[in-house]
């Protein structure tokens, strides 16, 4: 659990310029990781590429969620 002092920090980061060049390099890293190819030489090894690369995203979205989400219940 995350203590209210740690709620106000993240709050201070997500409001400060330096953050918006953090979120904007996660986008970037998202559209670098979707835009990758995911054929592969087997449909298995497409398709275990196409997940680990969705799974990848969808954590890096999932975190910068979490620290919005956090800093709301500050």
């Amino acid at each position: 659990m995350i203590s209210n002092s740690e709620k106000s920090q993240i709050k201070i980061l997500l409001q400060s310029p330096q953050w918006k060049v953090a979120e904007r390099v996660a986008g970037e890293l998202c559209d670098k990781i979707s835009y990758n190819s995911k054929l592969r030489p087997t449909e298995w090894e497409t398709l275990q590429t196409l997940l680990i690369q969705e799974g990848q995203v969808q954590g890096i979205k999932l975190f910068v969620k979490e620290l919005y989400n956090e800093a709301q219940n500050s």
